[in-house]
């Protein structure tokens, strides 16, 4: 399903004596996934079960560069203690992983201030790390180094709310934000891929748009179902001919002239390195169109994940 997020806050404060955990409660996401069998929600589908081979682990793409699963929640909480469950084997791909947590999403959540080092978990066992009350909406398990595997069998986070009841839906349900392209290369590289959770970044694996060849201004849109106050967009590239979205343009706004490529410009994407997320500020404009429109003759536009955030103005 295709998740546009958008977070909208009324701030209280809450606290419980006895604190749940409140990690399936938010959309899991990582930063590459190996198969379907592999996807990030395994880790907080509530199993425990430690074997690979039994369906209920997250495994990202094989010698990755810093891979990452992020917990996004449904609002701030403070957060007491992270257990996570380790696999049954090669149980030492999780040694020095690190949870962080915090509000940031620069650099796809792993820049946010860190808990916990995870020197090692044995194979098959669950460790708790103690976060000491550290507040965020996102919970960050990150692995840094080259030629990394990230597996995790299962991630509980406990806490409570600090500052949230949402007035709206915090995660859009699928296809609440409906995306289209200019042209499109084939089935499997249609425009809602760009807004299905999985920000894998390998074209051929299944989960990325692509424009027809040699277009024209290719671009990509997203039609919120309302107008909303815009403060980021992350785009995740993909993992070769990653300079093929070099100078592309972020606009927001209401008006479906041009097929809303002449709104105002958030930003223009200089770069993003191959398989990597970058996020643009974009300062809380305004408008129910979000493009990523690619000036110029003999161009593509490939996407293979879209996040935006805001909250909303004016539901239509």
């Amino acid at each position: 399903c295709g998740k546009a997020s958008v977070f909208v806050y009324i701030f209280i404060y809450y606290e419980s004596a006895s604190l749940p955990n409140v990690a399936p409660s938010g959309t899991a996401s990582q930063s590459t996934t190996l198969s379907d069998s592999a996807r990030a929600w395994n880790a907080i589908d509530g199993k425990s079960d430690p074997v690979y081979y039994h369906g209920s682990c997250t495994h990202t793409a094989h010698d990755q560069s810093d891979p990452w699963w992020r917990l996004l929640l449904p609002g701030i909480y403070r957060i007491t203690a992270v257990s996570v469950t380790n696999r049954d084997e090669l149980a030492e791909r999780i040694n020095n992983a690190e949870i962080r947590i915090g509000n940031s999403a620069e650099n796809n959540g792993n820049n946010n201030p860190r808990c916990a080092v995870i020197p090692s978990i044995p194979a098959a066992q669950t460790a708790t790390f103690q976060c000491g009350g550290m507040e965020g909406r996102f919970v960050n398990v990150y692995l840094p180094g080259a030629a990394k595997v990230l597996t995790l069998c299962e991630v509980e986070v406990y806490g409570g709310t600090v500052r949230q009841t949402p007035t709206g839906p915090v995660s859009m349900p699928c296809l609440a934000g409906t995306a289209s392209q200019s042209t499109t290369l084939s089935d499997s590289a249609r425009a809602w891929k760009a807004i299905d959770g999985n920000s894998d970044p390998v074209y051929y694996h299944g989960s990325c748009t692509h424009t027809a060849h040699d277009q024209s201004d290719p671009w990509w849109r997203l039609l919120l179902p309302g107008i909303y106050r815009i403060t980021a967009v992350s785009v995740t590239n993909r993992d070769e001919l990653a300079e093929r979205i070099n100078n592309a343009e972020i606009r927001i706004g209401n008006s479906a002239e041009n097929n809303g490529n002449n709104n105002p410009r958030c930003a223009v994407i200089p770069s993003i390195p191959a398989a990597q997320t970058a996020t643009f500020q974009c300062g809380g404009m305004e408008g129910r169109f979000v493009n990523v429109y690619l000036p110029g003759a003999a161009k593509v536009l490939t996407l293979c994940e879209v996040e935006v955030y805001g909250g909303t103005v004016r539901r239509l």
